[in-house]
């Protein structure tokens, strides 16, 4: 089961064993993936796939793994384990993730995302500090 709804008004982290089974690093990158699930249109379990399904949800989920990597500083291994994926997997997600930001449209999207994501988890450990337990 994976972290569909972060908001303040849902069940506190006590209630949810689901939640509470989660490390630091995969509520982070959960949490990650939430963002750019949304901002894609996509629902969260589309970028936790097995298959690499559609072109939009693949680079849906290469710009969670950049993003968990470059704004949290979480480890290619990490980030392979939560993603199931392989390590080199996700280095390739990254470099492509990276090449991409030459296009100016992209890289201000990409700039928004990683802000909204950044202040969002500061914003939810100060209203839910159980989160980072």
């Amino acid at each position: 089961m994976l972290i569909d709804d972060f908001s303040p008004s849902a069940a506190s982290l006590e209630s949810s064993p689901a939640i509470a089974a989660f490390s630091i690093p995969e509520r982070t990158c959960h949490w990650v993936a939430f963002c750019v699930a949304r901002d894609f249109g996509l629902v969260i379990t589309d970028l936790y796939e097995p298959t690499r399904g559609s072109p939009r949800v693949a680079f849906a989920r290469q710009v969670a793994m950049y993003l968990a990597h470059t704004s949290f500083e979480l480890s290619l291994g990490m980030i392979s384990r939560i993603f199931d994926r392989d390590r080199t997997t996700v280095s390739h997600a990254c470099k492509v993730v990276e090449d991409g930001r030459d296009d100016i449209w992209l890289d201000c999207r990409l700039e928004a995302l990683e802000l909204f994501c950044r202040i969002g988890w500061g914003a939810l450990q100060q209203t839910m500090p159980e989160i980072l337990q």
